[in-house]
């Protein structure tokens, strides 16, 4: 596959190999919880609803300063990373001259779920931030490259936890998706973003629960001690509200990111 030998090195591998090991098996924990929601409200009529009162829920904290970029506000564009044509004009500015504040490079609703296209992707997003990135239509006679100028704040939209990469196994077993994809924006373009004094930012789709949040500061930690490049990094997550139980979780689900909890978005 072209792309993969250059990203998926000795180094990358034992990384995510290492995460692998430690956080699949609590995903799989995970989606086994969420089946068991589901399946009391079918057999039993019990549906999700608050929990118990803490001092989570009722106490007085506040999330870390949220970064910035995601204060400012502006137009945000999204659209498939791994299409580099279409991943250059989001970046760009558009007719009327006016560039996005922040580009949501999407790996989940719009991307092809493929591990070429997931390959692909991680190319173009470290290609991206090193103003590198370039395309050619020979059909059109066109040629794509970023305009000069500040680039839009990149938001990266991984997979959903419960979808896997079939195409790439461990020990016969297919990895995470959520895994791979965010090993390998951590891994190229989170370090070149680190190297620049940028924040690494993310949207956090399809979540239902605060022990999923949980799961997610584990992966970041993780990282931080496996890549000593960014250990200093700005790291922030944006959870996104999409399902009836993370409605009753927003709070929890912000406590459990901890210090990468960079506020909640409501989707659609």
């Amino acid at each position: 596959m072209e792309g993969a030998a250059e990203l998926f090195t000795p180094e990358f591998l034992d990384y995510v190999v290492r995460l692998h090991d430690e956080l699949t098996p609590r995903i799989r924990a995970l989606l086994a919880k969420r089946q068991a929601v589901l399946r009391r409200a079918l057999d039993q009529g019990l549906l999700p609803t608050h929990p118990p009162r803490t001092a989570i829920n009722t106490g007085d904290w506040k999330v870390p300063p949220v970064p910035e970029d995601l204060r400012t506000p502006g137009i945000e564009i999204s659209g498939p990373c791994s299409i580099t044509s279409m991943f250059i004009n989001a970046l760009n500015p558009g007719p009327e001259g006016e560039r996005a504040a922040g580009d949501l490079d999407d790996d989940e609703d719009s991307a092809g779920h493929r591990l070429v296209d997931t390959v692909r992707a991680a190319h173009n997003r470290l290609a991206a931030v090193n103003r590198e990135l370039r395309a050619f239509d020979a059909g059109k006679g066109k040629e794509y490259r970023i305009a000069d100028g500040e680039l839009p704040f990149f938001m990266h939209r991984e997979r959903g936890i419960h979808l896997d990469e079939p195409d790439f196994t461990v020990d016969g077993q297919p990895i995470p998706a959520a895994i791979l994809g965010t090993a390998l924006t951590f891994y190229y373009a989170g370090r070149a973003q680190a190297n620049r004094g940028q924040g690494i930012y993310f949207y956090l789709p399809k979540l239902e629960s605060a022990e999923e949040c949980a799961w997610y500061r584990d992966l970041f930690d993780r990282t931080r001690e496996s890549l000593p490049f960014l250990k200093t990094a700005v790291i922030s997550a944006v959870p996104l509200v999409e399902s009836l139980p993370a409605v009753y979780q927003m709070e929890e689900m912000l406590h459990a990111l901890g210090p990468y909890a960079g506020g909640l978005n409501a989707a659609r």
